[in-house]
């Protein structure tokens, strides 16, 4: 039906009366007035009408009948919310009765006129019935146009997090190969000194890459809800320490003073190690990249009653009181980010964005004060202290273990580079590896030979690792291991579903895929 004759109906009142003779009556009464009817001549009608649209019901004492009024009833209860449907009620007062008060009780919206009337009582409750209507109407196109935006909105939202996770797997597959060679070498005492220190720029910059794509889906999954933390007592001190340390090559490539005033004891408090140091490293590598050459950056923490203050202070280009509101939104650097030509210091604008949230998480905070352009700025950390957990609490250290015998590996992974990189280091690891391009080529290799570890990318040319999973039938014991650039928590959770053994997000360092190696061989007892 178009919308014009879904109008057409909408403004229409409909009649229920004794007798053809009074529908054709109320029928030229409310043409006069420019208003279209329709007359019903049962109940089972009256409702079909209601349903395809009304302005309003003129009826007589006919509608409180027990049979009716109860269908009538059951109608209006169904009415969306947004509903009331109006009704004029021209009651005979001589047929009064204790039914007919009883089925008033239960429709809301009614107005009643007592017969005989004239026509101008009955055309006034008529049309202000109609305005009540128009009224319900037009909340009924509020509350849709509410609902389209919030479903475009919900559509928008779902395309930029499918975007990112696509983009993610994009980026993050090219940079594998890298990541795993460069790693590679840049232990390999083989190599001369200044050739490894070659490759550990490599990997250090592999690193702030993917950094950078961790953080979009941080904050998608900060924005959702959906970020897990894993809660255990820390040494807050430790976890600081490290990302001072990771940070120092810059700043000293920066000629800057890296100053350091932290308590000598551990500190312990209830966080995610991880997490913990991402919001360090974001807030000290945004301290070192905003200081000019030859300045400071001053980390200094203190136990105040039940919390720890860490406080990382610079003597950079400073904020002002703009900037600071917004220090912590996304893809916010504020002017002085534009100075000599936008994105002068480079980034997303994410780390503190992403850090505020996380501390958030862990019952923290950070602030942001600055005196001004030129003043340098200094952030505050605070989060709660927890009792530092005895020997006994603490979780007993467990051995890194090693195959004792070569593992039979299957992998799959239709990146010819990745592929590559990853069974060249496997075979120099000692195992025995099958590479496999394909779902079909997997399968294929599967019917020739029993495996240890199937390792696979998710996203293949001819279906996905899910399917491979299901559909391998190796002899033996196995596992299998998910290795793909899509790292969301969902992405995660549905590779547990499937049967996975671990979901490994790439890229892949050559330390990170002995981790793994070592947590197959202590799956199987290999080791000590």
């Amino acid at each position: 039906m178009s919308a014009d004759a879904q109008a057409e109906r909408e403004r229409r009142v409909l009649l229920f009366v004794a007798t053809r003779r009074d529908a054709e009556v109320s029928a030229r009464l409310l043409a006069t007035a420019g208003i279209p009817s329709h007359a019903c001549a049962s109940v089972d009608e009256l409702i079909l009408e209601i349903q395809a649209g009304t302005a309003a019901i003129l009826a007589t004492d006919e509608l409180l009948e027990a049979s009716v009024a109860q269908k009538l009833v059951e109608q209006l209860d169904r009415q969306e919310e947004w509903s009331n449907l109006p009704i004029v009620l021209l009651l005979d007062s001589g047929r009064r009765s204790e039914p007919t008060a009883e089925a008033l009780r239960h429709i809301t919206n009614v107005v009643t006129l007592e017969r005989p009337t004239g026509m101008v009582p009955v055309l006034s409750a008529v049309r202000a019935a109609i305005r009540s209507r128009c009224r319900q109407y037009e909340t009924r196109a509020h509350i849709e146009a509410i609902q389209a935006a919030e479903a475009k909105a919900r559509a928008a939202n779902q395309a930029k997090n499918d975007f990112l996770a696509a983009l993610s797997h994009e980026l993050r597959t090219p940079l594998t190969p890298v990541l795993l060679l460069a790693s590679e070498a840049a232990t390999n005492p083989d190599l001369p000194a200044d050739v490894r220190e070659a490759f550990e720029i490599i990997v250090k910059n592999i690193g702030l890459e993917a950094r950078l794509i961790d953080d979009l889906l941080d904050l998608t999954r900060i924005t959702h809800g959906k970020l897990r933390l894993e809660l255990e007592p820390v040494d807050v001190v430790r976890i600081l320490r490290e990302a001072i340390a990771t940070v120092r090559p810059e700043s000293e490539q920066k000629a800057q003073r890296l100053l350091e005033v932290l308590p000598e004891k551990p500190v312990t408090v209830i966080g995610d190690a991880i997490r913990l140091q991402q919001v360090f490293w974001n807030v000290l590598r945004n301290a070192v990249k905003f200081t000019p050459a030859k300045g400071s950056v001053a980390i200094a923490a203190a136990v105040r009653r039940d919390r720890i203050v860490i406080t990382v202070a610079d003597s950079g280009i400073g904020m002002e009181p703009a900037e600071l509101a917004r220090a912590f939104e996304a893809f916010v650097q504020g002017e002085h980010a534009k100075q000599d030509g936008p994105h002068r210091f480079g980034g997303l604008g994410l780390g503190l964005a992403i850090s505020r949230p996380l501390l958030e998480l862990h019952a923290g905070d950070i602030t942001a004060t600055s005196a001004g352009r030129g003043h340098g700025a200094t952030f505050t950390i605070t989060l709660p202290v927890a009792h530092e957990a005895t020997s006994e609490e603490r979780p007993a250290a467990r051995p890194a273990s090693r195959p004792t015998r070569p593992l039979r590996i299957l992998l799959v992974e239709d990146h010819e580079e990745s592929r590559e990189a990853l069974r060249r280091m496997l075979l120099a690891r000692g195992h025995d590896v099958t590479a496999a391009a394909s779902v079909a080529a997997a399968r294929a290799s599967s019917r020739s030979g029993a495996f240890d570890l199937v390792l696979t990318d998710i996203g293949l040319p001819d279906g996905s690792g899910y399917e491979l999973l299901r559909e391998l039938a190796l002899p033996g014991e196995w596992l299998g291991v998910a290795l793909t650039g899509y790292g969301m928590e969902d992405d995660v959770a549905r590779s547990r579903e499937a049967g996975f053994f671990a979901h490994v997000t790439k890229p892949l360092s050559a330390a990170a895929l002995d981790g793994l190696l070592d947590s197959v061989a202590a799956k199987f007892g290999a080791g000590a």
